[in-house]
């Protein structure tokens, strides 16, 4: 008797699961919604990483496999955005996973164009890069008098 109020004790405690379980892994928090802003930006960077990698590609020969690879990065990054962007029945999931994809595209896009001065190619062809979304504020004027 005593081993079955045991026993029921027991799968009363083990199956409870109405309270939070602290060992859980939290959810993930949700992602910021890409914005045409980052979308511009990420295409401008992308397709100036091609033409710069292509561009230093014609006097680097180590560089056009480089530059054969690089020409599908535009067209990922579209589809990544388009495909977070499309309404239909994906999950906040899908979104979260393709919104990051597009990002990481993007940021490589940067980062390689960035790094292309390091492999030899001259600063003409890496000033081609895709500048800020929006230009800096101007400095203020100084003040009369002063």
């Amino acid at each position: 008797m005593k081993r079955m109020i045991a026993v029921g004790l027991l799968v009363l405690f083990a199956c409870k699961s109405d309270e939070p379980q602290t060992g859980a892994p939290p959810a993930p928090p949700d992602i910021q919604p890409i914005t045409t802003g980052e979308t511009d930006l990420g295409k401008k960077a992308c397709a100036g990483y091609v033409a710069q990698v292509c561009k230093c590609a014609e006097s680097k020969t180590e560089l056009k496999e480089e530059c054969e690879m690089a020409k599908a990065r535009p067209e990922a990054f579209e589809m990544n955005t388009r495909a977070a962007l499309a309404s239909g029945d994906a999950t906040s999931k899908d979104r979260r996973i393709l919104v990051a994809n597009a990002r990481k595209i993007m940021r490589s896009c940067i980062e390689d164009s960035a790094g292309l001065m390091k492999k030899g190619c001259s600063l003409e062809t890496a000033a081609a890069a895709p500048g800020p979304a929006t230009p800096a504020p101007a400095a203020p004027a100084p003040a009369p008098g002063k």
